[in-house]
């Protein structure tokens, strides 16, 4: 009995102290977006044309398009730093009927790694972008195709960005974000 009671006492105060905990902690953490380009008013693609530009093989050059373009839903996981040196946002986008994956990177580690980011699909399917993310500290990004928004889907998007060294063999960082077409979100 007395046992039970000093249970109950110390699961009582583990929850008071994590009701005190999560707040402090959200509310010293750095905003979310820092890895976000700035949004720039006059660049982009033809306001016609959905999606990613297929034809850039860039994926830098896409950090001119604005991310917050009219018509455009960007929903994005939090930044994540990994002790290496490696920071990263994950974000799902959308436009014009079209759906894709693409994460913010920082490496300040030294040395060259590789992205592998991944769009899941509600119905199963999903596309994948394999990315070289180079030693020079300076941000970059990884996208992946755009395919046709699944309406009406009651499970999300899902978008997860692994960073690894070069063979692949040693997981640095896994950032995600996630997105329901209906209109939930996991992130901004």
């Amino acid at each position: 009995m007395q046992r039970a009671r000093i249970l109950r006492l110390i699961g009582l105060a583990g929850t008071a102290v994590l009701a005190l905990a999560v707040p402090l902690a959200a509310a010293t953490a750095g905003p979310a977006d820092s890895l976000l380009p700035p949004v720039v008013p006059d660049a982009g693609r033809d306001p016609g044309s959905p999606g990613p530009s297929a034809g850039s093989g860039d994926p830098l050059t896409e950090l001119t398009r604005p991310l917050l373009a009219r018509g455009r839903t960007t929903h994005c996981g939090p930044e994540l730093t990994a002790r290496p040196g490696i920071t990263a946002q994950t974000c799902v986008l959308a436009e014009a009927g079209r759906t894709w994956a693409r994460t913010f990177f920082h490496n300040s580690t030294g040395e060259p790694l590789r992205a592998a980011l991944t769009l899941l699909r509600p119905d199963g399917r999903s596309v994948q972008a394999n990315c070289a993310v180079p030693a020079d500290g300076a941000p970059g990004v990884c996208e992946t195709p755009d395919g046709p928004t699944a309406r009406g889907a009651r499970l999300p998007y899902g978008a997860v960005a692994e960073f690894s060294d070069l063979a692949g063999e040693r997981l640095l960082l896994r950032s995600g974000g996630n997105w329901t077409p209906d209109g939930g979100s996991s992130g901004r």
